[in-house]
């Protein structure tokens, strides 16, 4: 095992050298092999007992046929819908994670969602101002969410979807920089790639958000080889949601990045089948926090229902919805 002392002398020479030092499980320090509670093993034993066919079973009719995790995204959905409906803003926007990469943010003067997708979706549809799609994979969207939020006259931010609301944006960006404004919400979008097989390559749009003084990152499935398209604009993000898995290279990517703050997510995708590479089994988080944390503390995964800004004061994390 390599001495702490041993461990920082590497990182600060790579600094130096302009790259991020590469690191093998045995370099990492007992102090950075932080367990995080038994949330984990928890989550990964619920949602491993839902196969890809029950979860199908239960988006159709809503029946959770008894199984934890489903019972979960339910309460989860309620709760989101219910604290995001009474909610006060501050400087700080509130997020909070409904399922996989589906995210609700509200501002003083907006509320958006970014990869939302859950039996429910359209529900929120009256409450959210706009909403931002990644990807054309279904477990980043829902046809009838987007459906239902063109047909409100809402604009749905993609790099696949004809929305007329995004369209007459991408018309005003002249100087090609893709920096757009809604609301009190300005963000810029980027492509990077889902993998690097050939349909991955400039396959998902990455959302930079910057909310006054506050930025959130937000990378859909960013996967190998894609590391030298992680470019922000606005600094160093305050929160980067991230999804550590599509073979990414992780400690590159967050000494890249270089986020004060980051939230995993897409650990428990239900459509995807047991010890697929977008469902992330507990050995494979625990190692994915291990290769961040060095390059930033606070990292943490976050479970369906999580209020995930402003940050928790302790004792939230994958509890009760």
């Amino acid at each position: 095992m390599t001495r702490r002392r041993e461990f920082l002398k590497g990182v600060f020479a790579s600094a130096v050298a302009g790259v991020p030092p590469v690191l093998s499980a045995d370099m990492i320090p007992p102090c950075m092999e932080e367990d995080f509670d038994d949330d984990i093993a928890h989550w990964n034993e619920e949602t491993e007992l839902v196969s890809p066919k029950t979860y199908a079973a239960y988006l159709k009719d809503g029946n959770t046929r008894g199984f934890v995790a489903l019972e979960k995204l339910e309460r989860a959905f309620e709760k989101v819908l219910r604290e995001a409906r009474s909610a006060t803003v501050g400087d700080v926007p509130c997020v909070w994670s409904v399922y996989n990469m589906g995210y609700i943010v509200k501002t003083k003067e907006s509320m958006f969602s970014i990869d939302l997708v859950h039996r429910r979706d359209v529900e929120l549809v009256p409450m959210l101002d706009f909403a931002f799609v990644t990807h054309n994979h279904g477990d980043h969207w829902r046809r009838g969410f987007c459906k239902a939020m063109a047909n409100a006259g809402k604009t749905v931010v993609s790099n696949f979807l004809d929305n007329p609301g995004f369209n007459a944006l991408k018309a005003s960006d002249r100087d090609g920089s893709h920096i757009y404004r809604l609301r009190d919400v300005e963000f810029r979008t980027s492509i990077i790639d889902h993998n690097d097989l050939q349909w991955g390559i400039n396959f998902t749009m990455a959302f930079e958000f910057r909310i006054g003084d506050w930025t959130l990152y937000h990378t859909g499935d960013s996967g190998r080889g894609t590391v030298p398209k992680l470019e922000t604009v606005w600094g160093s993000p305050d929160l980067w949601l991230f999804f550590p898995g599509c073979g990414i290279e992780i400690d590159e990517a967050v000494w890249r990045v270089d986020a004060k703050r980051i939230v995993f997510g897409h650990l428990w995708e239900l459509g995807h089948k047991q010890n697929h590479r977008g469902r992330l089994d507990e050995r494979l988080i625990r190692r994915a926090l291990a290769l961040a944390k060095p390059y930033c503390p606070d990292v943490e995964p976050r479970f369906w229902g999580d209020t995930i800004c402003p940050a928790a004061s302790g004792g939230e994390k994958g509890k009760k919805q």
